[in-house]
């Protein structure tokens, strides 16, 4: 028997006898496209080709969620810069409120002084004595030095103390042959004063200076 033979199944020669084994066929899907598988699974799941994935839906969901959140984030920064601006302008209004309240106050201070002057002016007129010109005189600078203190002014005490430039401006100069009168404060020639500690007008003043021997030579102790 040869090979071809041996190889044949049974019963295909032709003869009458019948053959047990079950049919089949072989499908060669090698040359398919992944078109083609996906295609079949289109056709076994046709819900799950409608939905998007899962991935999609969540990073559409974040991006709406970063929008909401900028949009209310801008609109904070808006409400507090109107909030910020709105403060800026109350401020401002306030303390000009309170500048014009402290400049009226002031002025109400000053005009009895203005009164005084003007009475002193008429006595002047009438032929008053000196002594009761001095007195009016003297009664309007007091009244003057009241008002100022309750500004919170106060002159500066600098007569017979030594010249300090911090405070003081030399204006002229006295020799002296007293060595210790030496750069010492010997007139005001204008007060200074202060504005609650702070200087507010340097004095102008006249300056001991000691007066040098013949020759050049500065006396020592």
């Amino acid at each position: 028997m040869d090979d071809a033979s041996r190889k044949r199944p049974k019963g295909s020669d032709g003869g009458n006898g019948e053959d047990d084994s079950p049919a089949f066929s072989v499908v060669d899907r090698r040359g398919g496209s992944a078109a083609d598988a996906a295609g079949d699974a289109t056709d076994a799941d046709p819900a799950a080709a409608a939905a998007p994935p899962a991935l999609v839906e969540e990073l559409k969901a974040r991006a709406e969620e970063a929008e909401r959140r900028t949009r209310e984030i801008s609109a904070a920064y808006r409400r507090l810069d109107q909030e910020r601006d709105a403060l800026r302008e109350r401020l401002a209004r306030d303390l000009e409120r309170r500048l014009d309240a402290a400049r009226a106050d002031l002025m109400r201070r000053i005009l009895p002084v203005l009164d005084d002057l003007d009475r002193a002016l008429a006595a002047a007129e009438a032929g008053a004595g000196g002594r009761s010109l001095k007195e009016g005189v003297a009664l309007v600078r007091d009244r003057l030095m009241q008002a100022l203190a309750a500004e919170g002014v106060e002159p500066v005490e600098i007569a017979g103390q030594p010249f300090d430039p911090a405070i003081a401006e030399a204006v002229a100069t006295e020799e002296t042959d007293d060595p210790d009168r030496d750069q010492t404060v010997v007139e005001e020639m204008e007060r200074g004063f202060r504005l609650r500690g702070a200087l507010l007008r340097p004095a102008r003043v006249k300056v001991a200076r000691l007066k040098p021997r013949p020759g050049g030579a500065i006396p020592t102790e």
